[in-house]
């Protein structure tokens, strides 16, 4: 199958890129290995709420609309996503995974595989990567970490419902993940190695946690660290020494990582310490012509996210101006907010 551009992702960017790229008279194909805003279907919990309001999360000219005037809950983003594909007739392909690419007389054939085991072959002038930065969560590298009861994901917290939980973590990921959990009945034990909770938990969010800790109804072990996970206890050490917390269940809430099996594949190069993709953030080009990179993709693994969906509404314009040899378009900044 021939297009001019192939987009390999299919999250709020790769849609919002393939929109202008089809705006911009280019034939466009959109493919993922899973659904469309596949890291938001996967990795948030249920009735999540964004950090961004709506207008800031809003893709390809279309209104984000919200019933309460709230920010966007994770299945009002879903449901725009769709109503977007649906109302600038995008063609998306989501299940299907890339398994092979090469380079043949300036044109690029990618071969991607659908989950009943078929290949299709796409021919492309130009190839966009907008796979994000969050494909495996991170290791603790520790004895029984891989065990049954062992999570790295919230998913629905009433699976927790009167269960001794142990969460690892103190960012935003795991703040939530102990309110909600406390919430329906859990007993809760934050470990983090800090010395609190981080500074940029969702606002909304710190003061409950912390309120709950203060009062003794979440407990926590803070300046400690994991060494191990048994079946019925996690070993942690502080300043006291080694002790074991007895739980049933253990939510791994430390982050995750990218992939860059698909930046090595297309043969971009990467650098720094979060081994970002090299790219020209003029155009989005890589080292390798006629492959771009769009979304959290550019940033690699983030330690601490500064490239989010609200501020890669600009590739996608970049992404265009250079594959048509236009003038890039004009970009404002977004106002800042303290969430932002």
């Amino acid at each position: 199958m021939a297009t001019d551009v192939l987009i390999i992702g299919a999250g709020p960017i790769g849609l919002e890129t393939a929109a202008s790229l089809q705006a911009g008279g280019l034939t466009v194909a959109c493919v993922d290995a899973g659904p469309i805003g596949g890291t938001i279907f996967s990795l948030f919990p249920p009735a999540t709420r964004f950090f961004s309001s709506p207008e800031r999360i809003a893709i390809a000219g279309v209104d984000l609309q919200v019933p309460a005037q709230e920010k966007a809950s994770r299945e009002e983003y879903l449901a725009y996503l769709r109503a977007v594909v649906h109302s600038l007739d995008l063609p998306v392909h989501t299940y299907e995974e890339v398994i092979d690419a090469r380079e043949q007389n300036s044109l690029w054939e990618v071969t991607t595989r659908n989950r009943a085991g078929q290949p299709t072959t796409w021919t492309a002038n130009h190839v966009v990567l907008a796979i994000g930065g969050t494909h495996r969560t991170r290791n603790l590298g520790i004895e029984g970490e891989n065990l049954p009861h062992v999570d790295r994901h919230l998913g629905e917290p009433h699976r927790f419902f009167q269960r001794k939980i142990v969460i690892v973590g103190g960012k935003n990921s795991a703040a939530e993940a102990a309110l909600r959990c406390w919430r329906v009945g859990a007993d809760v034990t934050i470990v983090h190695r800090g010395d609190k909770l981080h500074e940029r938990v969702k606002y909304w969010i710190r003061p409950e946690v912390e309120a709950l800790i203060d009062e003794g109804r979440i407990k926590t072990r803070f300046n400690a660290t994991v060494q191990s996970i048994k079946e019925d206890g996690v070993v942690v050490h502080n300043a006291s020494g080694l002790e074991t917390i007895p739980c049933q269940d253990v939510l791994l809430m430390i982050g995750y990582e990218q992939d860059p099996g698909l930046l090595d594949l297309f043969g971009v190069e990467r650098e720094g310490e979060q081994s970002a993709p090299v790219h020209d953030p003029v155009t989005m080009q890589t080292n390798r012509k006629g492959i771009f990179v769009a979304g959290t993709a550019v940033a690699g693994t983030q330690q601490r996210f500064r490239t989010y969906i609200e501020n890669a509404h600009v590739h996608a314009g970049r992404i265009r101006a250079a594959i048509l040899g236009t003038e890039a378009p004009v970009e404002t900044p977004p106002r800042s907010l303290p969430e932002a």
